[in-house]
């Protein structure tokens, strides 16, 4: 998976709000960097194996509110 499909994951899942404040969020599991750091660092695995679950939660949350 390339920068541009976690991207495009992301868009088809998150609104853009919720997308670029997700990417650019320090996140506990990728040890406190962002997901856009990581990208950057070409990490993107790191952030490919969270993506799944980083969504799910998001989503949830926004039901609950």
């Amino acid at each position: 998976m390339s920068h541009k499909s976690i991207l495009e994951l992301l868009s088809k899942n998150l609104n853009s709000y919720q997308s670029t404040s997700w990417l650019k969020a320090e996140n506990a599991r990728l040890n406190g960097c962002s997901p856009a750091e990581m990208m950057m660092e070409n990490k993107v695995e790191k952030v490919i194996k969270i993506l799944p679950e980083e969504i799910q939660r998001i989503k949830s949350k926004k039901r609950k509110d």
